[in-house]
């Protein structure tokens, strides 16, 4: 496979990293995650605000005004050689501080580093069980909703879910709100309002969380955004989590089965968001 380093199109196996790099050394970047299907690369404008957001978040040096551009011609350019175009593919994109310094950065230029992978259609399915995950909580600050490289909070969970043997897990704030899922954003569906946690809650300002307020908003579909307890799941008709790749209803939130059914209305509205969302 190939991929796109700063400007230049490598194999994978010619690419290489310094022991300064401080992507290594620091997990001074940030990453995004893109899905392409039926030909388009999905959310471009939205990914491309937040990656941009957050390199200015970061202090790095201001892209060109050809930036966006650059990248998506470098992305079109890599499904190309890597023999994707016709198929469903996951995009990274990855921009990190160049080396130089300890903690405090001897400069703020950054690099650029796109990979294209194989991928799975945009899906709605369902997760059995899900557990929360309170050893290691997150909480709002200048970066927290946006996509870092230094991820352990979810990495830690992820081992959290697979030594529990949970299908998900959701992840709270150190005031103990419900903040979002290991990689994707929390959703739930009580008396026609559609609920999720705040940015406020440390959660990341996930771009389907993004469309899917929006078409909520548009489709006059009722949203919350805030603080909650994690007892407001008890309550829930149904709860589902999002990510670029997907939709998941949640069976079942630590020992709780969801098994109350939404009303006819609000769950034929909520369906009719989904298909927008990959129609």
């Amino acid at each position: 496979m190939f991929l796109v380093y700063n400007s230049d199109v490598l194999s994978e196996n010619d690419f290489c990293l310094s022991a300064n790099d401080r992507a290594f050394q620091y997990g001074d970047g940030l990453f995004e995650t893109i899905r392409y299907e039926n030909h388009q690369i999905w959310f471009w404008s939205d990914h491309i605000d937040r990656l941009t957001a957050g390199m200015a978040a970061l202090q790095f040096n201001p892209p060109d005004a050809q930036f966006a551009e650059t990248i998506f011609q470098h992305i079109q350019a890599l499904l190309i050689a890597n023999k994707l175009i016709d198929q469903s593919a996951r995009i990274k994109v990855q921009v990190w501080r160049q080396s130089g310094g300890l903690y405090t950065p001897a400069q703020n230029s950054f690099n650029l580093l796109i990979t294209t992978k194989p991928g799975s259609p945009f899906s709605i399915s369902e997760k059995t069980t899900t557990g929360i995950y309170e050893d290691f909580r997150v909480s709002k600050s200048p970066v927290s909703s946006f996509k870092t490289i230094n991820s352990l909070p979810y990495v830690l969970a992820g081992l959290y879910k697979q030594q529990h043997g949970f299908d998900e897990v959701v992840l709270l704030n150190t005031h103990g709100y419900l903040s979002e899922c290991l990689a994707s954003n929390l959703f739930w569906l009580s008396k026609e309002t559609l609920f999720t946690p705040s940015l406020e809650t440390g959660c990341i300002n996930g771009i389907l969380r993004r469309q899917l307020i929006r078409l909520a908003a548009e489709n006059s579909l009722n949203v919350q955004e805030g603080t909650f307890q994690p007892t407001s799941l008890i309550e829930a008709e149904a709860v589902f989590c999002t990510n670029v790749m997907g939709i998941q209803w949640l069976q079942q939130v630590n020992g709780i089965s969801i098994t109350r059914a939404p009303s006819v209305d609000a769950f034929a509205l909520l369906s009719l968001l989904f298909a927008q969302l990959h129609s």
